[in-house]
């Protein structure tokens, strides 16, 4: 007789927010997500990997936005690549 393995239930997803620009139709600047990103913001991201560097956890947002404030950092590189549209 086999021993059935007993399926962990899902770990809750961590909360991130998109820091990025906002995107008509995508994402809105600094939308917080709790269980997963909106279709059209991970099918942006999957597309443009500028985007997806610009999803990060809640808990580095005020790092984030520190760099955008100082104008300086890799969230400032992507941020300026995503508001010119070079994503």
């Amino acid at each position: 007789m086999t021993a059935k393995k007993k399926k962990k239930p899902d770990a809750p997803s961590a909360s991130v927010v998109y820091c990025g620009p906002t995107i008509p139709g995508v994402a809105k600047q600094y939308t917080i997500y709790s269980n997963g990103v909106a279709p059209a913001l991970s099918a942006a991201a999957e597309t443009h990997p500028v985007l997806r560097g610009l999803i990060v956890p809640l808990d580095k947002l005020p790092e984030a936005l520190r760099q955008l404030r100082e104008r300086s950092g890799s969230i400032y590189t992507l941020y300026r690549s995503a508001a010119q549209g070079k994503y």
